[in-house]
């Protein structure tokens, strides 16, 4: 028997798999919980097999955050709906053990929940590959810049918003240029579109 765990924000969504994977034979449904902190006392009082985690809670906590933190014990299986190279990348590099869409069937999930189950990966070839590709990710203070600036503020601006010198955004906007192979603002920010960094908090 699979004792699975699911950590979901949306009230719809969660009752909608605890419904569906609790008809299964298999797999026995232990617990839920909404955001980061009730999961790692979820985690902690029912030791699940498996912890099929959402990517991005309403909390500001995310499934990343949630493997860093958890003890050694249960398998996670991320659950997104922001299938992009960036977040195969930091999925693997955290140690989930699959990634899975939102969108995907019903067997999709439960073959994964075997497979992770069985001590297997989850993960795509496709998603492997991407992962290998995607380039390094911005910090927390670079994605914050990031997102300033395809809100079109100025560095001026965003300086003020983030409490720095203008001149600092500056060096920082042509650190990134560097490193994403790019020479324009605007192609800086198709670039973390692209690559999920935008998405939600960074």
């Amino acid at each position: 028997m699979i004792r699975l765990a699911v950590v979901e924000d949306h009230p719809a969504v969660a009752e909608g798999l605890c419904a569906i994977l609790g008809d299964e034979p298999d797999i026995e449904l232990v617990a839920s919980a909404t955001d980061v902190e009730a999961a790692r006392r979820m985690i902690e009082r029912v030791n699940p097999d498996i912890v099929l985690c959402d990517l991005r809670l309403a909390s500001g906590g995310d499934g990343f955050e949630l493997i860093g933190s958890a003890s050694a014990g249960p398998r996670f299986l991320i659950l997104s709906a922001y299938g992009v190279p960036s977040y195969y990348r930091r999925a693997l590099e955290s140690g989930a053990m699959g990634f899975i869409s939102k969108t995907a069937p019903v067997g999709v999930i439960l073959r994964a929940i075997r497979a992770v189950a069985s001590g297997k990966s989850a993960f795509t070839s496709e998603a492997r590959r991407a992962a290998r590709e995607a380039p390094k990710p911005p910090t927390r203070r670079e994605a914050q810049i990031i997102r300033l600036v395809a809100e079109g503020l100025s560095n001026a601006e965003v300086g003020e918003r983030l409490g720095l010198r203008p001149k600092t955004i500056e060096s920082q906007l042509r650190r990134l240029f560097d490193r994403y192979d790019v020479s324009s603002r605007t192609r800086l920010v198709r670039v973390a579109e692209q690559q999920g960094w935008l998405v939600g908090d960074p």
